[in-house]
């Protein structure tokens, strides 16, 4: 069986800790992504292989009022003097796989 990445997982649960900061239900995140409610919580499970698409990330990200890079990039990497776009599509592309 294919499994999450440990960057996929990383990205998954900030996702996670956003949703439930702001007290939003695996639910009502699934109704915001038109996708079966089920599926938001095999997504966060480290057991299944199920992960967001980009375009969930998108709408994730715009829901919650956070920059794609506030997610991909780490603070500590934002502090540092680096080519954040590069670092982004490189952070980007690892999910992706």
């Amino acid at each position: 069986m294919i499994r999450k990445t440990e960057y996929q997982l990383e990205i998954i649960l900030k996702i996670k800790e956003l949703r439930e900061a702001n007290n939003v239900s695996q639910k009502e995140l699934s109704n915001l992504l038109e996708v079966a409610p089920g599926l938001i919580g095999s997504i966060e499970s480290p057991k299944f292989p199920h992960k967001y698409t980009l375009s969930q990330i998108y709408k994730i990200c715009h829901y919650f009022k956070i920059t794609i890079e506030q997610l991909f990039i780490s603070e500590e990497d934002f502090s540092k003097d680096r080519d954040i776009i590069d670092l982004l599509i490189f952070n980007i592309i690892r999910y992706g796989e």
